[in-house]
């Protein structure tokens, strides 16, 4: 029978989603590569889970064989989560960790708090299917590019009234007896499909024309180039751009607006799949939910480089109180150290050796994930080659939370 005092064995799942990286030439997408799998032609590797939410849970590998991650918990809560998770309330892994690969823009969304989750998923479970909130941290592993959070409505405004083509709406939020972010959003989305449809043509032939053309107006045409259609390119003016570099980080808050563009990265989150939907996709959107939820404020999003611990050892802290993700850079981990609570670990290079007291070391290769249980108090992890890269994610119980 397991004693829970060593580290396990996971599988995670991957989510094949059109946004997804595919083969180039010889190169294989990120996850594929990373997994040590050969993509088929045309094939999108989106997202790699590594959790224990019921939509895509992880397998974890125990004497008695595989099981579902998410019931191995449930058949030893006290070991897996330990004291002070369940303490907290939490009756499963109180975080999912993916990694995420994207060569086209995901949709503009958001995620619903704790309270507007409960509200939502009771509603509609078919389309919130769970009660909980989802703020998130992005760990940027290539160049990373997305929209995140409310661009100062001074910003906005000049910017929008400077282009003949979005006359027709312009000429609605103009009419607003207080105009703010809220109102310029609720006319964006509300406004009719059969006037917005040929407002988008002009705006593409407007921007291709400029020859002063803003930052803010090239995406816009990158993003009319796949989404002609779509509402939800205007978004390119509303929120923020925010360019991450390998090794920096953004953390999203329940309730705010973003997108991810391109780029590959780490990315934790509580334990939710909740996400309302407003625009840059096929998929069913969601305006009155995004609009009774949101926080209409105003947020520069500046990238977090992340508190360096020790020589290769970075912390990522945020407010949430399920996760706290680390990156180890040929750095060793000593868990005599950490609190006894779950964590996951990912390697992305190299290899290193995993070590508890009265069991055998075992060597974790590139690709490879691990859960340690809250009650494994002792052992390490120890880089084996240069070039080791390790996401560390971490239960934390902190005091605040969105």
């Amino acid at each position: 029978m397991d004693g829970f005092g060593r580290f396990y064995r996971l599988h995670g799942h991957v989510r094949h989603y059109p946004w997804g990286c595919r083969a180039r030439d010889d190169r294989q997408p990120f996850i594929a590569d990373l997994l040590g799998e050969s993509a088929a032609p045309g094939q999108p590797w989106a997202e790699l889970w590594l959790g224990a939410h019921p939509s895509l849970s992880a397998e974890i590998v125990t004497a008695a064989g595989e099981a579902k991650l998410s019931a191995f918990i449930d058949a030893h809560r006290e070991e897996v989560l330990g004291e002070t998770t369940l303490a907290a309330g939490f009756q499963t892994l109180p975080f999912l960790l993916k990694v995420l690969s994207c060569e086209r823009p995901l949709s503009i969304q958001s995620h619903p708090d704790k309270q507007n989750a409960v509200r939502l998923h009771a509603m509609r479970p078919e389309k919130y299917p769970d009660d909980n909130h989802k703020p998130e941290i992005m760990i940027a592993l290539t160049e990373f590019r997305a929209l995140a959070g409310f661009r100062e409505l001074e910003a906005v405004l000049p910017q929008l009234s400077r282009l003949e083509s979005l006359a027709p709406w312009s000429a609605v939020w103009q009419e607003a007896s207080e105009l703010t972010l809220q109102v310029l959003c609720e006319t964006l989305l509300m406004f009719p499909g059969s006037l917005m449809r040929p407002m988008l043509r002009a705006l593409r032939r407007e921007l291709s024309l400029l020859s002063d053309a803003t930052s803010e107006d090239r995406l816009c045409l990158d993003l009319l180039d796949g989404s002609p259609a779509d509402r939800g390119v205007l978004f390119a003016y509303i929120l923020n751009r925010v360019k991450l570099r390998p090794g920096e980080a953004m953390y999203i808050p329940s309730d705010e607006p973003h997108a991810y563009l391109r780029g590959t990265g780490v990315e934790c989150m509580a334990n939710s799949d909740n996400v309302i939907r407003v625009g840059l996709t096929p998929k069913p959107i969601d305006v009155p939910a995004l609009v009774s939820t949101v926080k209409f404020v105003a947020r520069s999003v500046q990238p977090d480089g992340g508190e360096e611990k020790t020589l290769g050892h970075r912390v990522y802290r945020t407010p949430a109180r399920e996760f706290q993700v680390e990156m180890l850079r040929d750095a060793a981990l000593d868990l005599s150290q950490r609190p006894a609570v779950p964590g996951v670990l990912l390697v992305l290079s190299g290899a290193v050796e995993l070590s508890a007291p009265g069991v055998a070391a075992c060597v974790a290769e590139r690709g490879s994930s691990w859960l340690r249980p809250a009650a494994l108090t002792a052992g390490s992890l120890r880089p084996l080659t240069a070039g080791t890269c390790v996401a560390w994610a971490e239960g934390v119980v902190n005091a605040s939370a969105d």
